[in-house]
């Protein structure tokens, strides 16, 4: 299987859909016409939603566990990794968590930061590049394909 997707990663917890699945819509807008597939963990929002509203019947520790495989899965099947990492965006600790897997799996990281953020130092040590606008990040994925 080749692994040429676009891993879209960034804060989910305590964040709105909107905020979630606004960023990466238009990500995955703009990459898909330069014919490059994404992976979106948001496509999993339900489970998600099962968690914070006890729906499921299915144990807490079973659906956390399920979405962090399936995560991790996406990473492992991905080229690059476009990470959120704004401060603005949400906590991000999952997000922190995705991006050391993605080190340590030797993936493209490209940040999408904001100008005035102070950077942890753990990110300033494991990007490959760094960006503070959006469509500067994409451009910056369509040379890894």
């Amino acid at each position: 299987m080749l692994k040429n997707y676009v891993y879209l990663a960034g804060p989910m917890e305590d964040c709105t859909k909107e905020r979630m699945t606004g960023w990466r819509s238009y990500t995955e807008k703009e990459l898909s016409l330069k014919e490059i597939n994404t992976l979106d963990p948001t496509r999993r929002v339900s489970f998600h939603d099962e968690l914070y509203l006890g729906e499921s019947h299915t144990p807490v520790q079973s659906v956390c566990r399920r979405i962090f495989k399936m995560d991790m899965q996406d990473i492992a099947n991905s080229t690059v990794v476009l990470a959120d990492i704004r401060r603005s965006s949400g906590r991000g600790t999952g997000t922190s968590m995705e991006l050391m897997f993605a080190h340590m799996k030797n993936k493209v990281i490209i940040l999408w930061a904001a100008p005035d953020d102070l950077i942890h130092p753990f990110y300033e040590s494991i990007y490959t590049e760094k960006y503070f606008i959006l469509d500067e990040c994409i451009d910056a994925i369509t040379n890894y394909y």
